[in-house]
């Protein structure tokens, strides 16, 4: 009976926006309470749309089983508010899962190393003075999680990308996920300085949220022309923390 009765509520008529909207607010209140780790972030923002897809698929097996009409208006409902509560947990995010870097990295030889920038808002960039050839990092939504901009001029057509390396020991950080996520097309035929920004997020695997520690940003470009080797542009030093 008590089957038979949780059975009705969940396939009910209005069960997908109610449930969807229930634990969508029920995920984003959790993420005021518990601490920010990588996994109640992520397990807040994936339950909701584990729920939406449920319905949606629920409401697919209604149209196998010729409830034409409510399989529709379920489908159509459970893409709705799923995409709704996307935008909810995108815009309104309760607390940032930065955690304020304290200058205690290992900075070897104290080298000069920059923080990333960070986005004000959804995607807009701060105004920063470049004077020259430059490399910038920008953080974006989670730790570990980047994108840049490249500032060229009188550059062949070809493609950049970013090497990423440990301050302190060395080692190439995400070696083949950067080199591919980080990939920008560039061309400059003159003198004067050309933004090239980067519309794709890499990913730094290495380290944990909160563990902050210096990398050295090599951008390499790798001319059209394939008899020309490849060659290392400029250097820059960030603070960084993995993902």
């Amino acid at each position: 009976m008590i089957k038979l009765f949780i059975l009705k509520i969940i396939n009910g008529k209005w069960s997908a926006p109610f449930f969807i909207t229930a634990i969508s607010i029920f995920c984003w209140l959790l993420m005021w309470i518990l601490p920010v780790t990588k996994t109640i972030w992520n397990l807040c923002f994936i339950i909701p749309l584990c729920v939406g897809f449920g319905y949606t698929l629920l409401g697919i097996s209604k149209l196998f089983k010729k409830r034409f009409k409510e399989g529709f208006v379920q489908i159509i409902l459970s893409i709705i508010f799923t995409f709704v509560a996307c935008i909810f947990f995108i815009i309104l995010v309760p607390k940032s899962p930065y955690k304020e870097y304290k200058g205690d990295i290992v900075n070897p030889n104290n080298v000069k190393v920059n923080m990333p920038l960070d986005f004000i808002g959804m995607d807009e960039k701060p105004l920063v003075e470049v004077k020259g050839q430059d490399v910038l990092l920008y953080n974006y939504q989670q730790p570990g999680q980047y994108k840049y901009d490249v500032f060229l001029n009188k550059i062949e057509k070809g493609k950049v990308y970013l090497k990423m390396f440990d301050l302190t020991t060395n080692r190439l950080l995400s070696a083949k996920k950067i080199k591919k996520e980080s990939e920008l097309e560039v061309e400059n035929t003159s003198d004067e300085l050309q933004e090239f920004e980067s519309d794709k997020i890499f990913i730094i695997e290495e380290g944990e949220w909160g563990k902050y520690y210096g990398s050295r940003v090599e951008v390499w470009f790798r001319p059209e022309d394939a008899s020309k080797p490849e060659r290392k542009l400029m250097v820059k030093n960030y603070v960084i923390q993995g993902n």
